[in-house]
């Protein structure tokens, strides 16, 4: 295993230091942020302080390719379950310094989405009761109504899941159950 990040890598982890565990990031925001993980990879060859655009956007649709992201040019990226099991194998390979933490957002937003399901009765009943939770009460723990888009759904289930990950409880009951909510809408 090498130890030095790849094109792909460094913009994963820039994609999650600006906030794509939640959020769609537009890819200049990525690139300028991969930029300052690691300039020498995604610059131009003769002119080494300019961003290689085409180089970003290459590899973050290598990225979904390989399921890492989600998205596009027009909607912004956002990290995927598989996304984040990347970052967190290639944590001990360098980046010039660069030291990945998880925003404070981040942070708060996942305490209250844990806390949040973990009190949820739909939650509480598939646990203890083997109870498969009904489209309402999916709606209700992805905070999703009739009138949420087929988009947006999408993103939202990824957010809740990104932000439960830590708790693998909550991330098994949304894994098995984000089904009954997609198929309703179909």
């Amino acid at each position: 295993m090498k130890n030095r990040l790849n094109i792909v890598e460094i913009l994963l982890k820039a994609v999650f230091s600006i906030g794509g565990m939640q959020n769609s990031i537009d890819t200049e925001d990525i690139a300028q942020k991969a930029f300052k993980i690691a300039p020498e990879n995604l610059s131009w060859k003769k002119y080494s302080d300019q961003i290689d655009l085409s180089k970003v956007k290459t590899n973050l649709y290598l990225a979904k390719k390989n399921k890492f992201l989600e998205g596009n040019e027009k909607l912004g990226w956002m990290l995927s379950k598989k996304g984040l099991n990347e970052i967190e194998k290639t944590k001990k390979k360098s980046s010039n310094g660069f030291k990945l933490r998880i925003l404070k957002d981040d942070l708060i937003n996942q305490e209250k989405e844990i806390i949040r399901i973990k009190n949820n009765e739909a939650f509480i009943n598939f646990y203890k009761f083997k109870k498969k939770p009904s489209p309402k009460q999916l709606e209700n723990i992805f905070k999703v109504n009739v009138y949420t888009t087929e988009e947006n759904i999408k993103k939202r289930i990824r957010t809740v899941i990104n932000l439960c990950r830590s708790n693998e409880n909550i991330t098994n009951f949304l894994e098995k159950n984000k089904k009954i909510l997609t198929k309703r809408r179909a």
